[in-house]
């Protein structure tokens, strides 16, 4: 995840950005082919 920074402050310095990370353990020689939603849980 890159983010850039705001040259200047919002003037009523309220920020409504949002990002999701998603992330997975799995074990070395996992190819992204292996990889399906199943095994992945949304939380919120």
């Amino acid at each position: 995840v890159t983010m850039q920074a705001l040259k200047q402050a919002p003037p009523d310095m309220q920020c409504k950005d949002k990002f999701l990370v998603q992330s997975a353990v799995v074990t070395e020689g996992t190819a992204v082919k292996d990889i399906t939603g199943e095994m992945v849980q949304f939380t919120l």
